[in-house]
């Protein structure tokens, strides 16, 4: 779990994409201008989401960067995944072979069973939230005229780059 800004940006980088119009194309920079972040630190995140089948870029007057498949089809496991790989979020190293109150006992200290059980539930959620719902529901946070605002933000950044 070291890299939650990481998986922060990806995950609203992601959203943003699934909500732009599809004739709209914007590039790396422009993401990142429109997200206040910087534009090096995305195109690394961007190409870990890449390796993964999440996004794909051309290049080109028309190039930029798209969802790689349907919204509906990547999960925030997916995401997760991507960018922080299967690092657990706990790591065991015996230590109950040397307190008090614990036997020696092969197999997994029941502190890393109840650890492991939780991680294994936060990734069942993760697998059931779909960017395409997410998206759905964040951009119905905003107004209609809130909408067109920041779509009339993104059009500015695309023709100031």
């Amino acid at each position: 779990m070291n890299n939650s800004l990481s998986v922060e940006y990806a995950l609203h980088s992601v959203s943003i994409l699934a909500v732009i119009p599809q004739e709209m194309t914007i590039n790396i920079k422009q993401l990142a201008a429109f997200m206040g972040l910087a534009p090096s630190y995305l195109a690394k995140m961007f190409t870990q989401l890449s390796k993964a089948g999440i996004v794909r870029s051309s290049v080109g007057s028309k190039g930029g960067i798209k969802l790689g498949r349907p919204a509906e089809d990547i999960s925030f496991y997916d995401v997760f995944m991507a960018v922080n790989g299967r690092k657990h979020m706990f790591q065991c190293s015996n230590i109950r072979a040397y307190t008090l109150g614990y036997e020696p006992a092969p197999g997994m200290c029941e502190i890393h069973e109840q650890m492991w059980e939780a991680e294994e539930k936060m990734y069942a959620h993760l697998r059931d939230v779909k960017v395409s719902s997410m998206a759905a529901v964040i951009h119905s946070k905003l107004t209609p005229q809130e909408q067109q605002e920041r779509l009339d933000m993104l059009r500015q950044l695309i023709k100031q780059s």
